[in-house]
Parts: C-alpha cells; structure tokens; sequence
C-alpha cells in the first residue's frame, strides 16, 4: 500500500540524499513511501534539472533540456538518456497522477548520469587493469560458434594495445589461457595504484538473446537482480558509485553506437569481482556466443576490434573527465575531435548525454 509520509523542505531532502547532490528549484520535494523503499516525485525531478516535456521513446513519459531526452515508463525499470538504457534498481511506479522514482536511484544512478560528482579518490588514472574473464579449464560460455575464454581473451589483448598507445599503463589480469580465481583477479586491481578495472565477458542464454550489457555494483541498500534472495542489510556499495556509472556509460555507450548491437543496459550487479574491488570498475558483456549470428560475429577479429576500440575510446574518455588527463598525458585542451564520453562532440568537466 502506497502512504504518502510527508512533505518535506529542500534542507531534509539534502540529507536523505547525502552531499547535497539533488534539491528542489524553488520548491519542495514529496517523499513517498512504497514497501519501505522512499520515493521522490518525477515531477519535482524534472524541475531540478529544469527539463520539458519533449518526444523521446515511443510509449515513454520522456522530458529534456538542450540535446538531451530522459524517457521513463510507468511500472518498469527502464530508464533512457538519449536511448541509451540504464536498468533502475527498482520500478517507477504511479501514484494517482504523479511518477515515483526511488531515491537511491536518484542519488546512485540518475543524479550522477545527469551532473557527474566524483569523489577525492577520482584523479589523474593512469593504469588500466584489463581482466579477460575465465581461462583454462574454466571456458565460460562456450557454443559451436566461439569459446568465451577466448574471445575475453582475444578482445583483452587489442584493448591493451590500443590503451598503450594513448599514453595508458596497462596490466592484465592474465594475457594466455590460464586459470585465475576471482579473488586472485580482485587483488591485482586492488594492489594497482591509479587505476580502474574492467572485466571483459561475453555472454550465454537462450538462442534468441542478444546484445551488449555492463554492470557496476549494486549501491548499498539495493540488490542484484540475479540474487535468488533479497537481501539488503548485509549488502555494502562502495564510494566509487559516481565513478563506477561514469565508466560504464562511456564504455557502454561507445560499444552501443559503434557496433550497432542491441543494447541491454547498464545494470547493477553484485559479481564477485565487483564487490570487494577498490576501484573503478566495470564488468563489460560484449554479447551472446550462444546466438548463432551473434556467436560468429564474436569471433571474428573485425568484430572484435569495435569491441577493443569501443573500450578503449570509452576509458580515454573517462580518464579525461575525471583527471584532465589521458594516462600520463595531459589533453591537449577541453575541446576534442573525436566524442565525449557518451558519443557528444565536447565536453567540460561533465558528462554531457
């Protein structure tokens, strides 16, 4: 049953939603109540970001400003910038009249995609650990058409190559066909300084399935989507949850816009190697092997490289934002040729979708 608890002044906001990152224009917020989670009014959303209605998705409530369009749909997790696919931790939902979207979304996914905020720990990165996953005797998805390990492996190697060549450091998890535990992969990121982490997988699932998906780490007081149990209390985040979706839209969006492929979303997850990781980290999913156009696209080394240059455009970006800089270098000036880091054509400090 949905209780309305209060309403409540722009300063309460501010602390239900720590650091001050959202507030209402001139206005206050209304936070509702729905099965113990907190939600905020999507209109009071739209009037903090000053955003309008505009055309976005078909069948979508879609708002903007300028050149970028949110689209949301009622009772789904769906959410849109620019169509590109965030997956919310829960559903908007409807209250008489109004959309409900859940704070923690706000603070965790939508605040930090609209206006970037990056904690002390954000700097100049320097080093990318590349982690191919599975190895050896550990396949991973395996189908006629291709062998996870080694399209990890294969699509590993060209990032290097390519982030090398941009100034990066860059230290692979493994760069042959063996064997590394989860933990072992976590405690090389862990002991590298200045750096972020990004997991490189393909995927398995029903033979029509398809398409390119990254996760971050669930925030504290969510859940995976793929736990077989709810569990929150005893389910920590971590304090790079700006980082870790600035990472993930660069890379995603890339992979997306230069592969064409179908776009699943950036999704949150409690994988093994994202929940005691103390960076920066992503875990990329560049497609099916279990689907037979898909599985042989994947293995083959034109694919594979949109894959290598989608990552490797997408870190150089980040590593602009965040640092000023791309690997031990700095840039040139805060106008580049090439895309920001979501596929616009400059940027200035934030994310611009």
């Amino acid at each position: 049953m949905t209780t309305l608890l209060r309403t409540i002044s722009m300063l309460v906001l501010f602390l239900l939603l720590s650091a001050g990152e959202v507030s209402a224009q001139g206005g206050k917020w209304e936070i509702y109540d729905i099965g113990g989670v907190k939600y905020v009014s999507l209109s009071d959303v739209w009037r903090f970001y000053r955003f309008t209605p505009k055309q976005g998705r078909p069948g979508c409530v879609s708002y903007g400003a300028a050149n970028r369009v949110v689209s949301v749909k009622p009772e789904r997790q769906d959410f849109y910038v620019n169509n590109y696919r965030y997956v919310l931790s829960y559903p908007v939902r409807k209250h008489g009249e109004e959309l409900l979207i859940s704070a923690v979304d706000m603070k965790k996914l939508v605040d930090p995609v609209l206006r970037p905020r990056f904690s002390k720990q954000a700097g100049v990165v320097k080093t990318v650990v590349i982690d191919p996953g599975h190895g050896a005797h550990d396949a991973g998805a395996v189908s006629p058409w291709a062998r996870e390990k080694d399209c990890n492996l294969a699509v590993g190697l060209k990032v290097k190559a390519r982030l090398e060549k941009l100034g990066f450091r860059v230290v692979m998890t493994r760069s042959t066909d063996v064997f590394l535990t989860l933990k072992q992969r976590v405690e090389i990121a862990n002991r590298t300084p200045d750096s972020i982490f990004v997991s490189i997988h393909h995927n398995s699932g029903r033979r029509a399935a398809e398409g390119i998906e990254t996760f971050t780490l669930a925030p504290q007081g969510t859940t995976s989507p793929f736990a077989k149990t709810r569990r929150f209390a005893d389910l920590a985040g971590n304090d790079q949850d700006s980082e870790n979706i600035a990472l993930a839209t660069a890379v995603h969006s890339r992979a997306i816009k230069n592969t064409k492929a179908i776009d699943r979303g950036i999704q949150r997850a409690r994988f093994s190697v994202l929940c005691t990781i103390r960076r920066p980290a992503i875990l990329f999913e560049g497609g099916f092997v279990s689907n037979p156009k898909e599985g042989r696209l994947i293995a083959t080394d034109s694919y594979q490289n949109k894959l290598a240059d989608s990552i490797s455009q997408g870190i150089a970006s980040y590593a602009q934002i965040v640092g000023g800089r791309v690997g031990g270098l700095k840039k040139r000036n805060t106008r580049t040729g090439g895309s920001g880091i979501n596929g616009s054509s400059t940027y200035s400090g934030t994310t611009r979708l």
